[in-house]
């Protein structure tokens, strides 16, 4: 076992594709996706998942022409990873933050979901901006970055300060399932969610 766990962890790469595939446990996922997502070159990806595989961490299937790899559900110690992972690969807010702080447009990021390791929420990022569209490009490219720190796929929302203030009022579903569970404001004022 000590083997294996030495082999799983042999390089960063590995590392976050480990993460990467944990997080998402019934995803079928392509070279190009995980590449994409960690700002990883392809052909080191693909490198470490065919070790992954020959150590029976992932299984590889064909979804079309396109090799696709999946996690293991019986691999022995994928349990124990999930939860090893969780908590020893948490980034902190304060490098979060650094990614949002200076992106134009952005008035607050609140975080949520699997970057505080919160399984019932919605969505991981929610981020209000002064006007929809004009920042969007900005937005998504800090996203980006913050994937790539994280190794894992982000599922976000974007509002307008107005839009997010009537949805607070209203007591909007998405927005309950950021505040009614474990998040933490990164940029920005307190937000009275109430």
């Amino acid at each position: 076992m000590f083997t294996d766990i030495v082999r799983l962890f042999n390089s960063p790469t590995r590392l976050k594709l480990l993460k990467f595939f944990v997080y998402q446990p019934h995803t079928r996922i392509s070279v190009k996706t995980a590449s994409g997502t960690l700002g990883i070159p392809e052909a080191r990806v693909t490198q470490e998942l065919r070790a992954l595989v020959r150590f029976g961490f992932l299984i590889k299937r064909t979804q079309g022409k396109m090799p696709a790899f999946e996690l293991n559900q019986s691999y022995s110690l994928a349990d124990s990873l999930a939860d090893f992972l969780e908590k020893a690969t948490r980034v902190e807010d304060h490098l979060l933050t650094e990614i949002f702080r200076g992106t134009r447009g952005i008035l607050r990021v609140v975080a949520s979901g699997a970057l505080l390791g919160e399984k019932r929420s919605s969505i991981d990022l929610l981020v209000i901006v002064r006007k929809k569209g004009a920042f969007d490009h900005h937005v998504a490219r800090a996203v980006k970055r913050a994937e790539r720190l994280v190794a894992l796929p982000l599922r976000y929302a974007v509002l307008e300060q107005r839009e997010f203030e009537e949805r607070l009022e209203a007591r909007d579903r998405l927005l309950r399932d950021v505040f009614e569970f474990k998040h933490s404001l990164l940029l920005g004022r307190d937000i009275k969610a109430g």
